[in-house]
């Protein structure tokens, strides 16, 4: 196996209350190489973007890390400096954004903007190579240079997101966390950021993780795939594992759930979560077992361990290798 460009391990994440720490994110773990694509999905609320600005360092001020390593190129990120982060942040590992309009100040250029990321990193630089490399990234996602002077109202939303692909591989970053780049899109903008997405992803081997609620966004851009729900991370495999041979009950509902060209409709029934089980990690037991039909005694009284399907396939679940699952 080749030396992994990130390893995520039982990390937890916990948001301050009065009333204690609410955990967000429970016990994950993956990996992503040099080159490799992993998509993260799961519903609204699941702890996708949680864990993306755990990587980056940008968890909001009540969160803490509660457990867990975060192995970037062999350090490890939780235990860095915050002036050791900041280094890393933008430099080698870079993140696109989810909301492109509001990660934009609206009262300055674009090429201002992206030079700004480019000057703090690379101070050495002169003003003649920063402007350079802000012709260049225009001309790879496909904006003519001449609209480097425009501000980010003066954009379409296609652009601007386009803009913020731009600014993220402003310094040639080793890894990019992709959060939602599409959402709000249309589906033809949408099919020609993902495009953009994928080329520069591969024509620069940069590592990346794309976090969407969309398995059939996920399918289309990544190799492997995560499946989270409530916090906890479910199953994890290729991207063909995970589509044609689901192990794992949720996993089975998302794949269910997706829209085809066939005359049967998609079926929704079983992602109608109870009233309170599609909140935070639950105290105890499978946090999918209260929309589970195949739910058990077992699944309620704890989390079950993970399960090798194969030896890129795993799934976590009470019944993983039971006939319901062969």
């Amino acid at each position: 196996m080749t030396k992994a460009l990130l390893e995520v391990d039982n990390l937890s994440v916990g948001y301050r209350t009065a009333s204690g720490i609410q955990m967000a994110v429970d016990d994950v773990s993956f990996r992503v190489d040099r080159g490799g694509s992993l998509g993260l999905v799961g519903e609204s609320g699941c702890g996708k973007t949680t864990i993306g600005m755990a990587l980056m360092g940008l968890l909001a001020s009540n969160a803490t890390i509660v457990s867990g390593q975060v192995r970037f190129e062999g350090e490890d990120l939780t235990a860095v400096s915050d002036q050791r982060m900041r280094q890393i942040r933008w430099r080698r590992i870079a993140m696109i954004f989810q909301a492109a309009m509001n990660a934009l100040n609206p009262v300055h250029r674009v090429q201002d903007q992206i030079a700004e990321a480019i000057i703090t990193h690379e101070p050495e630089l002169s003003s003649h190579a920063v402007a350079h490399r802000a012709r260049s990234l225009f001309e790879l996602v496909k904006i003519p240079a001449d609209r480097l002077q425009g501000y980010p109202h003066q954009f379409s939303g296609g652009m601007r997101q386009r803009v913020i692909i731009a600014m993220a591989l402003a310094c040639n970053p080793s890894l990019i966390i992709a959060d939602e780049p599409t959402t709000a899109l249309d589906v033809i903008v949408q099919n020609q950021i993902l495009n953009a997405i994928g080329t520069f992803q591969k024509e620069m081997n940069i590592g990346m993780i794309f976090i969407s609620h969309d398995l059939a966004v996920v399918a289309d851009v990544c190799t492997h795939i995560g499946v989270m729900h409530a916090g906890s991370l479910v199953e994890y495999g290729t991207r063909q594992e995970v589509l044609d041979c689901p192990g794992h009950p949720y996993t089975r509902m998302l794949v269910g759930s997706l829209l085809t060209l066939s005359d049967e409709p998609a079926d929704l029934s079983g992602l109608v979560c109870p009233a309170g089980s599609n909140g935070p990690v639950a105290a105890a037991g499978c946090p999918v077992q209260a929309m589970c039909p195949s739910s058990t005694a077992a699944c309620q009284r704890g989390q079950a361990q993970w399960v090798e399907l194969s030896p890129t396939h795993r799934v976590r679940c009470q019944q993983a290798g039971e006939e319901l699952f062969r």
